[in-house]
């Protein structure tokens, strides 16, 4: 009997032991599923609110002077020259494609020019980008690429004007186009899958071409389809510069 009693004994103080070793291991789990679910759920936000570290060396007006969009045009067609010399595909994007698409020209208020070159994702990106970097140097014009945002922005070198060039492949195969160069596309990604991925059939060869700096450019398939992904919040509506 008192075997039988030592090993209640015992067997309680393991149950009552084991139980309080239980409580301690799921307040710890869920004390790091809130914190885990709140570092989520910040992340979430900030990748909706995010608006990108791109930059640029102009404020906006609503008028930039004629010698600056001429500036501005001299500026466009070596990028093109450039990408042309390589046979990269590519088509107008963001303000560019809407001065296309409404007047065949710079927007009177557009303060750079944007570029989106389409490259196959099993080529070798980064000797893309290097080769396109030193022609556009070679042009005399000053050129960044900045490793964070993966874009590579070219200067004129009287009035500054500005060309942005962003790399785009079908990254996973899926019929989906994403930015495919820098850092900021994979750690914002559920920004940049909401804001700024589109079908690739929207870009895919042959291209239709629109009036633009004196020539015809070429740009997406289907219209003002490719804006309804990048402007998705307000497409319709003809932005200007405050107080514009």
């Amino acid at each position: 009997m008192s075997f039988l009693w030592i090993g209640s004994i015992t067997y309680a103080q393991f149950s009552l032991k084991n139980k309080y070793y239980w409580r301690l291991f799921t307040d710890r789990v869920w004390k790091h599923l809130v914190i885990l679910s709140f570092c989520f759920l910040l992340y979430a936000w900030i990748n909706v609110r995010w608006k990108g570290w791109y930059g640029t060396e102009l404020e906006p007006r609503c008028t930039v002077p004629p010698a600056e969009l001429e500036d501005m045009r001299v500026l466009g067609r070596k990028a093109r020259a450039v990408l042309d010399k390589h046979s990269l595909t590519y088509v107008l994007g963001f303000g560019s494609l809407w001065g296309a698409l409404r007047i065949g020209d710079i927007l009177p208020w557009d303060i750079d020019i944007d570029l989106l070159v389409m490259v196959d994702r099993n080529a070798d990106i980064d000797k893309i980008v290097a080769d396109v970097r030193a022609d556009l140097v070679s042009e005399g014009l000053d050129v960044y690429y900045r490793d964070w945002i993966g874009i590579v922005q070219c200067y004129s070198p009287v009035y500054k004007s500005q060309l942005d060039i962003s790399f785009w492949c079908d990254y996973y195969g899926t019929g989906t186009m994403h930015r495919c160069t820098g850092i900021e596309p994979w750690v914002f990604w559920i920004h940049h899958r909401h804001k700024y991925a589109f079908p690739a059939r929207l870009v895919a060869p042959p291209l239709p071409t629109l009036p633009f700096i004196n020539g015809s450019w070429p740009v997406p398939h289907e219209g003002i389809e490719l804006q309804k992904y990048h402007y998705a919040n307000d497409w319709w509506v003809v932005s200007k510069p405050r107080g514009c």
